[in-house]
């Protein structure tokens, strides 16, 4: 066999595996109790080092077989009056703005009248752009993945008025 040929063939079986990396950069502010903004630097990464698949979300880094369905990112109302984003930080937050690729995430007190009565707790996320308001306590942005990065976001936990 000739070496160009086992360098082709060696080259046809790496070269799937390395379309599966990829990062996904994503930043914003968060809005803690008494008003004041923090920086937030949140993506997720699916890539190699040493040999070792590594999946990332933010700063938090774990060594896998393969790159994981899905990420579920929940969110918490407490008595109807702070949100708990724990993997982001440990202090309850009044809202959000966060940027993950080409999404948008926006968590905020409802200032639109016509959902006066559907935010509870007056909170609205508005994710690219649509209205969901919390059902219950527990929300949850499910993102699930495929080999270039994001493939799917569902929002659970919550209801968008229309749908």
């Amino acid at each position: 066999m000739s070496k160009t040929y086992m360098a082709l063939l060696l080259l046809l079986f790496w070269l799937p595996e390395a379309w599966a990396y990829f990062t996904l950069p994503g930043q914003g502010q968060l809005v803690l109790l008494d008003g004041t903004k923090q920086s937030l630097q949140f993506g997720f990464a699916f890539t190699q080092k040493n040999g070792t698949q590594i999946f990332q979300a933010g700063i938090q880094e774990v060594e896998v077989a393969e790159l994981p369905d899905k990420y579920t990112l929940a969110l918490v109302l407490h008595q109807d009056k702070q949100i708990w984003v724990t993997d982001w930080i440990n202090q309850p937050l009044q809202g959000f703005d966060w940027s993950l690729g080409k999404h948008s995430f926006k968590l905020s007190k409802n200032s639109d009248p016509k959902y006066k009565d559907k935010a509870r707790g007056g909170y609205v996320l508005l994710f690219d752009q649509t209205p969901y308001f919390f059902h219950k306590n527990m929300a949850q942005i499910k993102f699930h993945f495929n080999k270039e990065g994001v493939s799917e976001i569902r929002i659970e936990g919550m209801f968008t008025p229309g749908r």
